[in-house]
């Protein structure tokens, strides 16, 4: 948690764009929130053109990101989280901002199952990272986390 999913055009987007896509996303909620970068999941899925409608019309040239993320966020810390992944995506893809929506939705933590275990109240992720099991925590660092590196 959090993920994110990014519904795009069709060919919009190389593999370069859609990987520094989801790094900008990921820095940007770690950036707003100091959870931890490895919380963060970016799905990016291509959807034909005609799939998209707005007002019951076709609308093929917009791009729409969904974000379920966990609950305890204040507004402030969520317009600036949108705000920069708004900035970041319209530049990568090369579109004007008006063509992305972008949606946060809150999820309590105690309704999410990763790693096999259920995810902390924001603030208390170092707590949740020490009571993980060696090999878990192992598995975390491989993916750049420092173990003492929590900054909330």
């Amino acid at each position: 948690m959090p993920t994110y999913v990014c519904s795009v055009p069709k060919q919009l987007l190389s593999a370069q764009q859609k990987t520094l896509m989801a790094q900008k996303i990921t820095q940007a909620h770690h950036e707003a929130t100091g959870a931890p970068a490895y919380f963060v999941q970016v799905m990016i899925e291509e959807r034909e053109n005609s799939s998209l409608f707005l007002g019951g019309e076709p609308q093929g040239d917009h791009l729409w990101i969904r974000g379920d993320i966990r609950a305890g966020r204040s507004a402030g810390q969520r317009a600036a989280l949108m705000q920069s992944i708004l900035r970041e995506v319209a530049r990568i893809a090369g579109i004007d901002e008006s063509r992305i929506w972008i949606y946060l939705c809150n999820l309590e933590a105690g309704d999410m199952v990763e790693y096999g275990h259920v995810l902390p109240l924001p603030g208390q992720e170092q707590q949740w990272f020490d009571e993980l099991p060696a090999a878990l925590q192992q598995r975390l660092m491989a993916l750049g986390v420092d173990k003492g590196g929590f900054t909330l």
